[in-house]
């Protein structure tokens, strides 16, 4: 029996969050490993950052940490904001991303789906650079998250209204041959990992 690319991507996600558990195990310096892989394609494609809005996340569980990734893109100008899930009901249903100002070292609180995020007094900005987790990723930039729809959502209001670069931030073993593709899925630019960059987009 063949399944629906919504069946496949269920079936899929308990077998790779699974091994991402792994390798987050097997791979404890891989947060900083990936800074050293970042400085050269993300330098020349934002040559000057300054003024420029970097989201990032707050890793969760067996996502690949973002604190050392954080402080180099402070040290390098850009101006950081984290997402806020907004508008869910109580079972996490509905909702929507925003993304908010935030400062390594400033209190968090819990946003409508029980995730860190800054609180409502920061203001909300778009960002140039988005960094995002994910369970699965392949080369053509196609990324498995945990189902809810947040990124591909907000991605696709984003990328109505400007620019803004997306950069899947995963462990190498989650390469993921064959991934589903359904028509609302939003593509990464790249991909970084610790031992490789994978350009996506070219220009």
């Amino acid at each position: 029996m063949t399944l629906d690319p919504a069946s496949a991507k269920t079936a899929l996600r308990v077998f790779v969050r699974n091994r991402r558990k792994e390798l987050a195990r097997e791979h404890p310096e891989a947060d900083w490993r990936v800074v050293d892989v970042a400085r050269e394609p993300l330098t020349r494609r934002f040559p000057d950052p300054k003024g420029k809005v970097a989201a990032v996340y707050h890793g969760l569980g067996s996502e690949l940490p973002t604190g050392p990734l954080t402080d180099w893109l402070a040290e390098a100008g850009w101006t950081l904001a984290l997402p806020s899930v907004e508008g869910a009901d109580p079972e996490g249903h509905g909702g929507h991303i925003v993304f908010r100002l935030w400062t390594p070292g400033e209190p968090l609180v819990r946003d409508a789906i029980g995730l860190v995020a800054p609180t409502p007094e920061h203001p909300v900005v778009e960002p140039d650079l988005m960094v995002t987790p994910l369970l699965g990723f392949d080369r053509e930039g196609r990324r498995l998250g945990q189902g809810g729809g947040y990124y591909d959502r907000a991605l696709e209001a984003l990328r109505a209204r400007k620019d803004v670069f997306v950069l899947g931030l995963a462990y190498v073993g989650q390469e993921t041959h064959g991934l589903p593709d359904e028509p609302h899925d939003q593509r990464l630019d790249a991909i970084l990992t610790e031992s490789e960059y994978i350009a996506v987009r070219e220009d």
